[in-house]
């Protein structure tokens, strides 16, 4: 039996559209939390 030659899968190259870069998703977090923490704390 032989098997065909592998051929690992040619590289699409990554779009960015409509993907979320890390930067937008820690913002996303982290702002609604520090908006928490302001109107939480002790006055």
């Amino acid at each position: 039996m032989h098997y065909p030659r592998y051929r690992s899968a040619p590289q699409q190259p990554r779009s960015t559209h409509g993907a979320m870069s890390p930067l937008v998703f820690v913002l996303l977090i982290l702002i609604p939390a520090l908006a928490a923490v302001v109107a939480l704390r002790p006055r």
